[in-house]
């Protein structure tokens, strides 16, 4: 990572004489894009942060800078990608470099001390510190004579061989720490198709809302399937309807995620003949696996599979005849649309 980032300050700098033939050292102006999939990472304050760090705490970038600089972050692939440019007044590119990491955040620090080495010349010049007035020079001393001891001052030690100063070693500056992932809002919707909770494939609805890190999310789902026909015994015709709610931890790397869910709900039944409605309770444990595409700053796509234990089956049974149960094992997929605020 120091190599990388002192590559792209050597690239940058190397243009730097150039620029400053032409224009006064007043700073530059700064410009921060994320591209989509990295709502993540940090903001540009973060990045301001970082740079003003490495120089005393001074914020280069001002809004009339004669240099502009941009910086731009995409995912690509695995990984994310930082790309730096360097342009005068004209906007002619003065140089630049691309750089990835695996972390956005590292990417970001890296990027910071990157620009805090090209920027400290354009810092202005601390002012020299005003020396004391001098004192008028003493009287002559007649030769052979001892020079004059103001009264009541120490008597004056023999003189000795001074010793060699010795520089004291130079501090090094401390590497700031990368910004800490803040969680922000996720709100999602969404249709699945399900089967192993009703007797035959039913189409239904999911909602969420969580909150999500770089490589971590939690959700609180609710799911409702439609009301579909079954016959479990010649001359019984019932409806079977769902609602449930589900905990959902998921982990994420690039597009892909891997999920735990926990579901617990009721399974609606209704008999077409008399009118009666009766709910069955209904829990089950499993894993979610699925793709996460970025369609835009804010919005990702997602297409999930579920695999589901039922830990809890409900079941119908009728006095004169034949029932129905729940399947040990259900599925559903789903395809949803995620926000992110």
């Amino acid at each position: 990572m120091k190599r990388a980032a002192l590559s792209l300050a050597a690239a940058l700098v190397l243009a730097a004489p150039w620029a400053f033939a032409q224009v006064a050292p007043r700073g530059a102006r700064l410009s921060y894009t994320r591209g989509p999939g990295t709502e993540g990472c940090p903001e540009e304050p973060s990045l301001r942060q970082i740079v003003a760090s490495q120089l005393g705490g001074v914020d280069p970038f001002v809004s009339d800078g004669a240099w502009h600089i941009e910086v731009v972050i995409r995912r690509k692939g695995t990984a994310f990608q930082g790309r730096i440019a360097l342009r005068d007044r004209d906007g002619r590119d003065l140089g630049g470099q691309e750089h990835s990491s695996a972390i956005c955040g590292v990417l970001v620090e890296d990027i910071g001390l990157a620009l805090s080495a090209v920027m400290r010349p354009l810092l202005p010049p601390r002012p020299a510190p005003e020396s004391p007035p001098a004192s008028p020079p003493p009287p002559p001393v007649p030769r052979g004579a001892a020079p004059p001891v103001s009264p009541g001052a120490p008597p004056k030690a023999p003189a000795s061989t001074p010793l060699d100063p010795v520089a004291a070693p130079a501090r090094p500056v401390p590497r700031p720490r990368p910004p800490p992932d803040h969680p922000r809002l996720q709100l999602g919707a969404g249709v699945l198709l399900g089967a192993g909770v009703a007797p035959s494939v039913a189409v239904g609805f999911s909602a969420l809302a969580g909150a999500r890190w770089e490589r971590f999310s939690l959700s609180l789902e609710a799911r409702g399937d439609l009301p579909i026909d079954a016959e479990p015994y010649r001359g019984w015709t019932i409806g079977v309807s769902g609602l449930s709610g589900s905990l959902v931890p998921c982990g994420h790397a690039d597009w892909f995620f891997g999920c735990a869910v926990a579901t617990a709900g009721g399974v609606w039944h209704v008999r077409d003949s008399t009118g009666r409605e009766f709910a069955l309770p209904y829990a089950a444990l499993g894993f979610r696996a699925g793709l996460e595409a970025p369609l835009s700053a804010r919005l990702a796509g997602q297409l999930s599979g579920d695999l589901l234990i039922n830990m809890l089956r409900p079941h119908f049974r009728p006095i004169d005849g034949k029932g129905w149960s729940a399947a040990p094992v259900s599925e559903a997929v789903a395809l949803r649309l995620i926000a992110f605020f």
